[in-house]
């Protein structure tokens, strides 16, 4: 997926804040140089088509990235899980990764838990757990509709975490190690362990420092793991892609020539011919039909 490097960088001291599309190798120099303060990057990586749409926007007016509708890639699906109350956003999480790790299977390594620095939790799943995922137009409405399906398996209490907003294309994720604007603590990685154990008030105690990443880079979003597809991750993501394209396949398009000679008109069959010389009634025309 070489040709699917590209992301929006954004932060908090940009001038314009975003539309700064950049190589995903180029973020971790920007983080440094806006001093790891409110710093975020869209998840869904882009190929160079998105800068000519770039240029046409600023042709037209200013350029942007909204609106953008082109083909994307990810390294990792994201849920986002938060909450007032950051207890309920923890409890989520937890059922949530033991329902990943215990449920289906998958291997640690391949799982990125992160504290956001305010009010929840970014779960990461490795896009190599579901097989092959190739860059798409779609890609944003399967993931969109893979955490639909995880909401299901919360408690009913838990399902208001889920936020379900950050389905489109174009939509930023706060980077790991960077300082949350308001609360002043660091978006940080943690363990399985911690995450078991460590309770909201002790999750926020640690998140005054920032922690170093081991399984990825500082982006948080290009592994170091060797990730193998899980099996159950595989079925999951082709049950998804076989339900979307039943709901959004196209109609079929009838499409009719007129005929050259409208006084000359010859048909297949009687029962055409009588359909096409009779009156039909408004109403009654999906009752006429022929064999």
């Amino acid at each position: 997926m070489r040709k699917f490097n590209l992301v929006d960088f954004a932060a908090h001291y940009r001038k314009g804040f975003r539309n700064h599309i950049v190589a995903v190798t180029e973020v971790p120099a920007l983080m440094r140089r806006f001093k790891l303060y409110g710093c975020y990057a869209t998840y869904f990586l882009y190929s160079d088509e998105v800068l000519s749409y770039v240029s046409v926007q600023a042709a037209e007016s200013t350029p942007t990235i909204a609106g953008y509708e082109g083909k994307v890639w990810a390294f990792f699906l994201p849920i986002d899980l938060d909450h007032g109350d950051l207890t309920l956003a923890l409890d989520a999480a937890r059922h949530l990764s033991a329902f990943f790790v215990d449920g289906w299977g998958i291997d640690p390594d391949a799982f990125q838990v992160y504290f956001s620095g305010s009010k929840g939790f970014h779960l990461m799943l490795d896009t190599r757990l579901f097989g092959r995922v190739w860059p798409s137009k779609n890609l944003p409405l399967i993931f969109d509709s893979m955490r639909r399906h995880f909401v299901g398996e919360l408690p009913e209490p838990l399902r208001e975490t889920v936020d379900l907003g950050i389905k489109d294309r174009v939509r930023l994720l706060r980077l790991p190690n960077t300082v949350h604007e308001k609360s002043k603590l660091n978006k940080i990685i943690l363990s399985l362990d911690e995450l078991a154990t460590l309770s909201a008030d002790e999750i926020r105690e640690c998140a005054r420092k920032i922690r170093p990443l081991t399984m990825t880079d500082e982006t948080g979003f290009v592994s170091r793991a060797d990730v193998k597809e899980n099996l159950a991750a595989v079925q999951f993501f082709q049950r998804i892609q076989r339900q979307l394209r039943k709901f959004t396949r196209k109609p079929f398009v009838y499409r009719f020539r007129r005929p050259e000679d409208l006084a000359r008109l010859e048909f297949p069959c009687a029962a055409l011919q009588r359909i096409w010389e009779s009156h039909i009634e408004s109403g009654y025309r999906n009752t006429a039909l022929f064999v």
